[in-house]
């Protein structure tokens, strides 16, 4: 049985007016698909970036789905 390819929980930054960061939580294969993902969210803000990940049991107590894009 093939096995399914790994997802991480990447957390991505993005610069708001005010000069504080909205980070996100994104479910991805790859760092650059999460980004796109936070960038289709904030299409007027600055380009995100990657900030860090989020450990598999927390993301598991999170609940988060592949491609789901939520705010931590």
């Amino acid at each position: 049985m093939p096995k399914k390819p790994p997802h991480f929980a990447y957390l991505i930054a993005v610069r708001q007016a005010d000069e504080t960061d909205r980070v996100y939580a994104i479910l991805a294969k790859t760092v650059e698909e999460a980004i796109q993902l936070a960038a289709e969210q904030e299409p007027a803000g600055p380009a995100p970036r990657h900030v860090g990940l989020l450990g598999a049991p927390m993301a598991k107590r999170m609940e988060l789905k592949v491609g789901e894009v939520r705010i931590v």
